[in-house]
């Protein structure tokens, strides 16, 4: 072994490669280990904070990885960047990242005046995905990328045009999340309580395809944070005072064939998604039909945000956005043509 003691610390969230490639380091090189894991209040500041794990469930993946290493660790919580290195003197040192750096080389400062020798700081380099950026937790929870690094957008501009085959038309009749026979049935509470979740959030976390249900959505009060619209509902075509009411003051358009997903309505969704709370653009206007973009919207949204669709002869489906969702939704994708 390298060292007697090495330290390393994060918020361990939806652990990913990037973790496991740290953690090993650690295994590989130290006979003691101490893990640091941030307290909740510790990444309250962090983007999509509602969607962070809770510290026990962070806690026992971390020791899942442990355990398949058959190594035996400390877990400390962390209410601060230090936790035991300025008191344990038994610490060798840090292992950390390009990102996490700073701090190690704060650790070593405090340490040196109160007369502490520094740790030596391993560098782990980043595990990254298929774009060729560093697979991060804020990027899975924002909901761009797999743990395993899986780039759903990288996937979906592969080709001009995903067909949809015929064998998928039956499955896709199936109802992708719960099923609200209308939205006069939400009752006032339910309505009471998205909003409310909705205001804790600072953000809207609601995303509508189609134009009635962005109509409805906005009529009780949740107006939705991005909609994709296409001017008709049941192959017919929309009045244009309809259209009017829905329609935002600014908004992009793009072509998309019924029965496919075209690159094009893809990348501009991908803009839509990615430019942040404060977009300028929030709507998408599709020349063609809508419909099988609700897989792209379920992809591209953040976990624990709700995708709202219409399915004909059931009424309005709520997807709440999960990993295993956007996975259900991923291994559809790969079957198209």
């Amino acid at each position: 072994m390298k060292f007697h003691h090495i330290v390393c610390g994060g918020t361990f969230d939806h652990l990913h490669k990037g973790h496991k490639k740290l953690l090993e380091a650690c295994f590989k090189d130290g006979k003691k280990i101490s893990i640091g894991i941030t307290s909740m209040a510790f990444v309250r500041p962090k983007r999509y904070y509602n969607s962070i794990e809770t510290y026990p469930v962070r806690k026992k993946s971390v020791l899942g990885i442990a355990v398949q290493n058959r190594k035996a660790v400390s877990i400390i919580k962390l209410k601060d960047i230090y936790g035991s290195t300025l008191t344990d003197t038994t610490i060798d040192a840090i292992y950390v990242t390009k990102e996490t750096l700073p701090g190690a080389e704060k650790i070593n400062r405090e340490r040196t005046k109160i007369g502490m020798k520094p740790l030596f700081i391993g560098m782990v380099p980043f595990a990254l995905d298929d774009d060729g950026d560093k697979i991060s937790s804020e990027r899975i929870r924002q909901g761009l990328i797999s743990r395993e690094g899986t780039s759903y957008y990288k996937y979906l501009i592969g080709k001009d045009i995903h067909y949809m085959p015929e064998s998928l038309r039956g499955v896709l009749r199936k109802p992708l999340g719960r099923v609200v026979p209308s939205f006069s049935t939400l009752l006032e509470s339910q309505v009471k309580n998205m909003k409310d979740s909705v205001n804790n959030q600072g953000y809207m976390s609601h995303i509508a395809v189609g134009d009635i249900i962005t109509y409805n959505l906005k009529k009780i009060g949740l107006c939705p944070s991005i909609s994709i619209i296409d001017g008709i509902t049941q192959r017919k075509a929309l009045n244009k005072e309809f259209i009017d009411s829905i329609l935002e003051k600014d908004y992009s358009n793009a072509p998309n064939k019924k029965g496919t997903i075209q690159k094009e309505a893809v990348n501009a969704l991908y803009t839509i998604f990615t430019s942040g709370h404060t977009r300028a653009i929030k709507q998408l206007l599709i020349q063609g039909e809508e419909d099988l973009l609700t897989l792209v919207a379920i992809l591209f949204s953040p976990l624990k945000w709700h995708v709202w669709y219409g399915q004909s002869g059931k009424g309005v489906v709520e997807v709440t956005v999960t990993e295993k969702k956007k996975q259900t939704v991923y291994n559809l994708l790969k079957k198209f043509t």
